[in-house]
Formats: C-alpha cells, sequence, structure tokens
C-alpha cells in the first residue's frame, strides 16, 4: 500500500471495559477488522479491558467503532473510549498482541 493510498486513513485506539476478556473478543476484533480491511492490533490488558488499535478509511473506521460498541454475543460492552492517532503507514495487516 503506497503512501497515497493512506493519505485520508484515519487510526482509532480504543478502551473496550466490561466483560471483554474470556469472551472471544479478540478473535472477534480481528474477524470485523479484516472484513472491513482496516490494520492494527487487539490485545487484552492487565485491567480487565481490551485495546484495539486500528487504521482505513475512515468510513470503515466509524463502522468498527459502532461494531466495538456492541461486541461479540458473549461480551458485556459497558464502555468504549476513543482516541484518534497518528496514521501508521508500516503497518500492513490486523492481528492480535500476545
Amino acid at each position: 500500500m503506497s503512501y497515497e493510498d493512506m493519505s485520508s486513513f484515519i487510526r482509532v485506539r480504543a478502551l473496550v471495559s466490561g466483560r471483554v476478556q474470556h469472551v472471544g473478543f479478540r478473535y472477534w476484533a480481528c474477524e470485523q477488522a479484516e472484513r472491513l480491511g482496516l490494520t492494527g492490533t487487539v490485545e487484552n490488558l492487565p485491567d480487565g479491558r481490551v485495546e484495539v488499535v486500528f487504521q482505513g478509511k475512515p468510513e470503515l473506521v466509524n463502522e468498527m467503532k459502532e461494531k466495538l460498541k456492541q461486541g461479540p454475543s458473549m461480551a458485556i460492552v459497558r464502555q468504549v473510549i476513543f482516541y484518534r492517532e497518528r496514521v501508521n503507514d508500516s503497518e500492513t495487516f490486523f492481528g492480535p498482541v500476545y
């Protein structure tokens, strides 16, 4: 992907809290991001939240933001806090952080 392709991209960091660990949230987030063609990472945090960092075209990023507010069927999402970040032009895929 060239720099010109990414010129309109935005990047978001989401901190998701509630019952979001041990419910397949990371797998589900990877699946959703891949379907939307986003790149980034998803990680369980020690405090029980899940951090999802993703980037792509604004309309697709907004769609992912809405999906995160719902989560997978076994999750109970209580709160999602979104932060804008600088686009990472070397990122090429979406995947979990272990």
